[in-house]
């Protein structure tokens, strides 16, 4: 089985669920070593059902390696042991992605107007969202960027965000997390220039059609970014997941490939 990153490392942050979960699969799978970090580590510990124990698990099954690593990326200073950990057992980093996200949190206030969320949404979403995106890529940047140095190649930043970026969906507060990691995507890509550290969004859940995009395919995305030698010509912009599925050829994992959105459809008021 071809094995594209093999001997490259991944830190998947938000990796017990969701799109976390698929990108942790998803770049073991094609060969790099990832560690798989969140805060529940074992089943039935968390907000909602997935652990870092069952990911690690799912990344073994397709055929990869990593570790489990139970960290609140809100933590600097927690964030600050793994990159430390990460650079004492590897000496490398070659991807984070940042994909931490209290889909529990926001769900009930869907459709709500800010005057009618509770005050702690603004800490859920930017602060744990957002705000872990920056503190992950401030700690991991310099390990990133001195695996550049050494190898030649450019290393990568992947923010999960999405279309809430730029235009109103779900409720105020949503919209303001989306834009700040959309912000950190671009502004982190010019602080990086001449780094070779390239720094992209992705964009999940596209076309609102049957079949619906998995997580394991928005991972499929990130690890096409990783895997791509022309990463750095990307650095600073967005793409939707079917966009990254269209220009490098790959489907679901049950074979389903998926339309590329048109932004204007979504919004109509």
């Amino acid at each position: 089985m071809d094995k594209p990153l093999a001997g490259r490392v991944a830190v998947v942050a938000g990796a017990s669920r969701t799109i976390g979960w698929g990108s942790a699969v998803e770049l073991a799978a094609a060969g790099a070593y990832v560690y798989a970090v969140g805060r529940t580590l074992s089943p039935g510990t968390g907000e909602a059902k997935g652990s870092l124990t069952e990911t690690l698990a799912d990344i073994r099954a397709a055929g990869g390696d990593g570790a489990a690593v139970a960290c609140d990326c809100t933590d600097d200073a927690a964030l600050g042991e793994l990159f430390a950990r990460v650079q004492a057992e590897k000496d490398r980093l070659d991807v984070l992605v940042n994909s931490v996200f209290s889909a529990t949190t926001l769900a009930p206030t869907i459709g709500k107007r800010f005057w009618e969320t509770p005050a702690g949404l603004w800490r859920d979403v930017v602060d744990v969202g957002a705000g872990s995106a920056y503190l992950a890529s401030r700690r991991a940047a310099p390990l990133l960027m001195e695996t550049a140095r050494r190898e030649g190649r450019t290393t990568l930043i992947v923010n999960v965000s999405g279309r809430a970026a730029l235009k109103y969906r779900y409720n105020v507060v949503y919209g303001v997390g989306k834009a700040a990691t959309e912000r950190l995507t671009r502004d982190m890509a010019l602080d990086l220039e001449g780094e070779n550290v390239a720094v992209v969004s992705i964009w999940p859940n596209g076309a609102p059609k049957d079949p619906k995009e998995t997580s394991r395919y928005s991972g499929r995305a990130a690890t096409a970014l990783a895997i791509d030698p022309d990463v750095a010509s990307v650095s600073g912009r967005y793409f939707w997941s079917a966009e990254l599925g269209e220009k490098h050829g790959f489907t679901d994992e049950f074979g389903n490939p998926h339309e590329v959105p048109a932004l204007e459809d979504f919004f109509a008021r």
